[in-house]
């Protein structure tokens, strides 16, 4: 089986399985939600300054990046994922309605009917779901989707950080892992610039404060590791790698060949 179509295959059963357990609420229910609220501390100084800027949301899943953006103001917002014929209430939470797309099998197809249309494209735990040798055709995709100096903001597991075995084995659609080098590597190779790790702002709420402590001696002790034994590029030992990157002068690298 293609690796692509078995990423779809996973997707679509899952769907079948759970899609009557799957919750679908109208913006007023998850207008207050703490997911929401924690995606607008996370984005709000990420995000483009205009309002009507385009912004794609890659493999949406719940949706709780859309509904902070509905709640930020932002009014051109797209998503793309699989089975989206399960999410067609995400639809409804804006007005103007926020446009849905189908991921077939491969995000690529998806991607290339798209040039230069959107400002932003962020893609929160997707791209370690692409097979390793799809990754320069899909990248090379968004890179040709973005406008110039359109950004893209990513968000995957960390092989570096302190459960990298849990982050990567914990889904039967992961096919790769990123660690700092070979994701800033990736980009770079397929024309982004400015690829930056950042951190992103949290809540600082009780539960929070305290998980941040008991997290930390691992994390020290992954960073300790790292740097002895390993070749870490960015500083970045957390279980999460979030990096964003520029659309510049460079040409598209977008072939066919690379799928």
């Amino acid at each position: 089986m293609e690796p692509n179509a078995f990423v779809a295959e996973v997707y679509r059963r899952m769907s079948l399985r759970h899609a009557s357990e799957t919750p679908k609420p109208t913006f007023a229910e998850v207008v207050n939600d703490p997911r929401a609220t924690l995606a607008m501390a996370e984005y709000q100084s990420l995000l483009p300054r205009q309002k009507d800027a385009a912004i794609l949301d890659v493999g949406f899943g719940a949706g709780w990046f859309l509904a902070a953006c509905v709640r930020l103001g932002y009014t051109n917002l797209a998503g793309a994922d699989f089975g989206i014929a399960h999410k067609r209430h995400v639809r409804d939470w804006s007005n103007p309605p926020i446009a849905l797309h189908p991921i077939e099998s491969d995000i690529g197809d998806f991607l290339v009917t798209q040039p230069s249309k959107y400002d932003f494209i962020h893609l929160s735990h997707v791209i370690e779901h692409i097979p390793k040798y799809s990754l320069l055709w899909i990248v090379d995709a968004l890179f040709q989707a973005l406008k110039p100096d359109g950004t893209l903001i990513l968000r995957t597991p960390n092989m570096e950080g302190p459960a990298a075995n849990s982050c990567y084995y914990v889904s039967l659609a992961h096919e790769y892992g990123f660690c700092g080098s070979n994701l800033r590597s990736l980009l770079d190779i397929c024309g982004f610039d400015d690829v930056r790790f950042i951190d992103l702002p949290v809540l600082s709420n009780t539960r929070q404060r305290v998980g941040r402590f008991l997290r930390w001696p691992y994390q020290l002790e992954s960073r300790v590791r790292h740097r002895l034994f390993g070749v870490n590029s960015g500083g970045k030992f957390a279980a999460e790698l979030v990096v964003t990157a520029r659309r510049g002068n460079h040409p598209p690298l977008l072939n066919p060949k690379c799928r």
